[in-house]
């Protein structure tokens, strides 16, 4: 594999392991096969881009991130944002059930705005 996707396999074996992800699971929530994720991370195998778009989206991070064009992941960049302080503190201190509602709500709207 080219040198270009060592910081791609790098990156999505660091984040996964921080994430406190295996490989099964990242493959299972990314629909691909574990023995795939292991050849990504081994550098044998370069994902496709829908694969790679739903590796990132599974590990919460930016395409850019992942391909080392930024060291900022998709999070640390929301997170700069002072109405998404304001919002996750308020979630955070809600109880589970609160917490709960709050994202059926949320996937109510998103649902509504995409029909």
């Amino acid at each position: 594999m080219r040198k270009e996707f060592d910081v791609l396999r790098m990156r999505i074996t660091e984040t996964r392991e921080n994430k406190g992800l295996n490989q099964a699971q990242l493959a299972e929530k990314a629909g691909i096969t574990p023995a795939a994720v292991s050849q990504i991370e081994k550098g044998h195998r370069v994902p496709s881009l829908p694969v790679l778009h739903r590796i990132a989206s599974v590990l919460e991070v930016s395409l850019d991130y992942l391909m080392g064009k930024t060291d900022k992941s998709e999070i640390e960049d929301l997170l700069q944002s002072k109405s998404i302080q304001t919002f996750y503190r308020g979630f955070a201190s809600l109880k589970g059930e609160d917490q709960e509602v709050i994202k059926k709500h949320i996937e109510f709207l998103k649902a509504k705005n995409q029909g």
